[in-house]
């Protein structure tokens, strides 16, 4: 009798060896996971022990119990991925663009280096008004401006030059209710980005240029915006 309840523990721990599925829980997770096991497992062994069962169907039981607090693991560590916004599919995207436009040779759909020419282009295209800035007497020439795509909206994008550096600057408004944000330095894919936020507009500049030069073009643009013609 006890070689067939053996033989029947292995064959069920070999089962459960080879179907349960395992997940590893976030580290901070499965600590307080650890910390709370003793207690339960002990909890556990005293019921059974009360109720009187066989120490085999103990072992099934702890076993299932183990089983369950890994899917109750599993299914915590899934539920915060999934609640958890997206951080990088906005800065994926601005970078997308900025390498699009250098590879198809479309930087601009108009081309001139002046806001009077520019800025009246993007009248009646887009729902806002981007901010163009002149800025060659700072070293940051404008060579034009075009649509794009990013955010699910369409966006403004002004040209810039810095040596023999291109300048994307995306511009698009915010979404209602959302908060001015100070510079932000970000990289992606060896290019150098800096997002922004204010005055109800969202700015993202990106460029494979040094990123204090970068900084210094955000400092400019985020000076004069205020000062730009409407």
């Amino acid at each position: 009798m006890k070689t067939m309840e053996n033989a029947e523990d292995t064959a069920l721990s070999q089962l459960l060896r080879q179907h349960a599925v395992r997940h590893a829980p976030p580290e901070a997770l499965a600590l307080r996971i650890r910390a709370g096991m003793p207690q339960t497992m002990q909890e556990t062994q005293a019921l059974q022990a009360r109720a009187g069962l066989p120490a085999r169907w103990r072992r099934v039981l702890e076993s299932l119990a183990l089983f369950g607090a890994g899917l109750a693991t599993a299914w915590i560590a899934a539920s915060i991925l999934l609640v958890a916004p997206p951080t990088n599919d906005i800065q994926d995207e601005v970078t997308a663009s900025h390498v699009r436009s250098l590879l198809a040779d479309h930087l601009a759909d108009i081309r001139a280096t002046n806001h009077h020419t520019v800025k009246p282009w993007f009248a009646g295209k887009i729902d806002f008004s981007p901010p163009v800035i002149d800025l060659a007497e700072q070293g940051f020439p404008m060579s034009g401006g075009r649509l794009d795509y990013i955010d699910g909206r369409t966006v403004a994008a002004m040209v810039y030059g810095h040596g023999s550096h291109v300048i994307n600057l995306f511009t698009w408004p915010a979404a209602p209710g959302q908060r001015d944000q100070p510079p932000r330095r970000l990289t992606r894919q060896g290019y150098n980005l800096v997002h922004w936020s204010a005055a109800g507009m969202n700015a993202w500049a990106i460029s494979d240029v040094d990123p204090a030069e970068l900084q210094s073009f955000v400092d400019l643009v985020r000076a004069r915006t205020a000062m730009a013609p409407q």
